[in-house]
Parts: C-alpha cells; structure tokens; sequence
C-alpha cells in the first residue's frame, strides 16, 4: 500500500524515548524528514538520533531541545522549521508526563503539571504549528491521548482529565480546521510497554484483563500514526484511534 508520506515533514513533540522514539523511528521508515522535541535530556536525544541514522541510511531527523509550555518557545521552533522547510506536515502531540496520586492527598503543583503539560502544552505547540498548515491549506495532526481519558484509572485523576480534555481537544478542533485541508484524530493506547509503565505493581494482573494477554509495544502506537498520517487515511478526521489490545472493548 503506498501510503504517500516520502519527503513530509514531521514535528513530534516528546520524541526522545518510548513511544516518542517509536514514532521518530516508523516515520524515518517512511523517509520522511523528521524533528522531534525533547525537554532536557540531550544526551539521550542525540542517541536517537544516531541510532535511527544509522538504521536508516540517508535519513534527516534532528532533535531540538524545548519546553512545550512555553508558547514563545512553540512559536520559536516552529519558526525555525518553517523557514528552513517551507512547511510543517504532520505534528504529533506526545509529549506527557504524570503525577499520580489519590485525589485527595494530589498538590495542587502537581495537578498544574500535569495539565500544563499534557493539555496546555500540547495546545501551545498545536496553535503555532496550525497557523502554519492553515496558511498551507494542508495538514495532519495526531494527539497522543489514552484510554485513562476514556475509562479513568485510580490515582490519576489529573492524568486522566488531561488525556481525556485531549479528546476533546481533538474533536473541536478537526471541525474547525477541516475546511483548510488539515485533519486532526487522536491514538489512544493502553497500557504500553515503556518507561512511564515500567513501576507499576500491578501490570501482570492488568496484562491478565487485556484480551490479547499482553501490553502493546511502542511500535504498535508509532504504525497507528503513520496510517492516520497516510492517503489510506484521507477521510479520517476527528476520531479516536484505540490501540490497547481490547481493554476498553
């Protein structure tokens, strides 16, 4: 199936481990050309970089270093981008962090990063890079979302309300983009094996309440965007893509 995606520039924000890396690494597949965005970490960012370069001879991918919630800084990259590509064609919303907690004994610190980050963030990168695509007639916007905004999950209150304000996010915004040629869904994985999952007690018992027994790989998340991203995905807009092995079937 060809899929139309050779030479798109892509923009994935939180891509520098998990399901980040995974996208940055099915999109180089692709041959696409490829910028993602991480917070700190440029050791680690400069690792992907290499190894998916040398998986993929010939491939651009570059990681900028940015903090989502800082509009100014959304504005900035995207800028960079732009003038250096001409256009922005897929952004990917990843970036996401949590800080779980009962209700009740949740800081109000930690509700305000969470949803700065998750929610705000996303918003903040979302309306820079938009402008662009707007201006372009063309576009494709993935939010990385969960199905703890679906479901909700104990001790994720802030978590949960985030992913699922995500949702929403998505829905509203693929009505009022449609009409310049810009499609926005939203993936919704479960539960992923990736750093964010490792330190959960629990997951062989939550693995025994998955369908297929199991927690999906970062690869699967990454397949899902490059299809909604693809010609073979051209009427798609507005929904929500769940990939967790049947959880919330």
């Amino acid at each position: 199936m060809e899929l139309g995606l050779k030479g798109k520039v892509v923009l994935i924000s939180g891509g520098s481990r998990g399901i980040g890396e995974a996208l940055c690494e099915a999109f180089a597949g692709e041959n696409c050309r490829i910028y993602f965005l991480y917070k700190s970490n440029s050791d680690l960012a400069k690792q992907v970089e290499k190894r998916i370069k040398e998986t993929y001879d010939g491939v651009f991918i570059q990681g900028i270093k940015a903090d989502i919630t800082n509009s100014l800084e959304c504005e900035s990259v995207t800028q960079t981008i732009v003038d250096k590509e001409g256009s922005i064609d897929i952004l990917i919303n990843n970036a996401g962090i949590i800080q779980d907690g009962l209700f009740l004994m949740q800081s109000a610190e930690k509700w305000e990063s969470v949803i700065k980050t998750n929610l705000f963030g996303n918003a903040a990168l979302t309306s820079a890079v938009a402008l662009s695509m707007f201006s372009n007639r063309k576009g494709n916007i993935i939010n990385i979302s969960s199905t703890a905004g679906i479901i909700g999950v104990k001790g994720q209150t802030n978590y949960c309300a985030a992913k699922a304000g995500i949702i929403g996010f998505t829905k509203a915004l693929s009505k009022e983009l449609g009409m310049k040629n810009i499609r926005v869904n939203a993936i919704a994985p479960g539960y992923i094996e990736t750093d964010m999952t490792s330190n959960i007690k629990n997951l062989k018992d939550i693995s025994t309440n998955i369908p297929l027994r199991r927690l999906g790989l970062p690869h699967e998340v990454a397949k899902t965007a490059v299809f909604l991203s693809s010609d073979a995905a051209s009427y798609i807009n507005g929904a929500t893509i769940v990939v967790d092995g049947g959880l919330t079937a």
